[in-house]
């Protein structure tokens, strides 16, 4: 039996299991895309904006992102009705996300540990019915990552580092860290130093301003009842993946997921230093979202490359899929 044909095979035998693991994922995204008018923080605004683009509001046409505009072409023609909207993101979401999880872990027991961890994490819940145009960006960002690990080709990351800032200027901008493909080096001194410079945002806040987009320009300026400036909580739920390689160094990370590692830090450290605007979790959910795919693949490094020892795989994977659960309860 040739090479392609063994992979033939494989993908044939592997089919049937990543369509059952997915299914959960679907009804999720389903359920929240036929959510009431009054869940969700965003929900609201989104279907006055939609309803806004059916009427051809040219104020809507000309300030929304060219993504966001195409996607609600796409939705208004099944319906008119904004739920056909939240649906249609919602599946491009979880689309998006499963097709990175099947590229990167392969593994059904992987892929079935990662889609757990998604639907538990209140951040990917938050991307399906908060911030979607941000959500939008930050899954099309994370599968234009999967598909240029799976092809090598780093003339895919050009167009790929472009397309989500269609849908999102300001996530689109912050997930380019996913394309850097770090993996000779630990960032996590980096991330440190940023953590650093974090605490003094009251120094710097107003000359940054300056380079605030317009996307957040009322959270910079707003009256809002919301804490800015340094946050312990937020900096101790972003360490996560720090303290997950005291079980699995750095050094004995696989390529892939030392890739994702360096991109999740530098992509929270630089969200960190901006934490004198308004809501400014959401700049952080960027990497946040990247957690279920990080700590999946930590897991299966324990497994395959971590340790000998079954007892220890075991116990070590038990740890840390108990801390993110642990983890994502406390952020709820």
């Amino acid at each position: 039996m040739n090479r392609r044909t063994t992979l033939n095979v494989k993908i044939s035998t592997s089919a049937p299991s990543h369509i059952l693991i997915f299914l959960p994922l679907l009804t999720y995204s389903l359920y929240w895309g036929m959510r009431k008018s009054m869940v969700g923080s965003d929900t609201l605004t989104y279907e006055a904006i939609y309803r806004s683009y059916l009427r051809k509001d040219v104020q809507i046409i000309e300030t929304s992102d060219a993504g966001f505009l195409w996607i609600m072409h796409l939705a208004s023609i099944f319906s008119s009705e904004p739920k056909s909207l939240f649906i249609l993101i919602c599946l491009i979401i979880s689309v998006s996300f499963y097709i990175s999880g099947v590229i990167f872990l392969k593994k059904p027991i992987y892929l079935a540990v990662y889609v757990f961890i998604l639907i538990t994490s209140p951040i990917y819940m938050s991307i399906n019915t908060n911030i979607l145009r941000h959500g939008i960006a930050i899954a099309i960002a994370i599968l234009g990552m999967s598909i240029v690990y799976r092809f090598g080709k780093n003339i895919l990351k050009i167009p790929f580092a472009y397309l989500p800032t269609l849908f999102h200027s300001v996530a689109g901008i912050l997930s380019l860290p996913l394309f850097i493909k770090i993996i000779r080096y630990n960032t996590i001194h980096i991330w440190v130093l940023l953590v650093i410079i974090s605490y003094f945002s009251g120094y710097y806040s107003t000359s940054l301003s300056n380079f605030i987009p317009d996307d957040y320009f009322d959270y910079l300026s707003g009256n809002f009842e919301y804490r800015k400036g340094f946050r312990i909580e937020f900096v101790a739920f972003s360490a996560i993946p720090i303290f997950m390689t005291i079980i699995l160094p750095f050094r004995r990370m696989s390529p892939e997921t030392k890739w994702v590692f360096n991109a999740y830090l530098l992509m929270n450290g630089a969200a960190l230093v901006m934490n004198f605007i308004s809501y400014s979790d959401r700049l952080l959910t960027n990497s946040w979202i990247t957690l279920p795919l990080l700590t999946t693949l930590i897991i299966k490094d324990i497994n395959t490359v971590g340790y000998r020892r079954k007892d220890n795989r075991l116990i070590f994977t038990g740890v840390v899929l108990i801390s993110i659960i642990i983890a994502n309860i406390g952020i709820a």
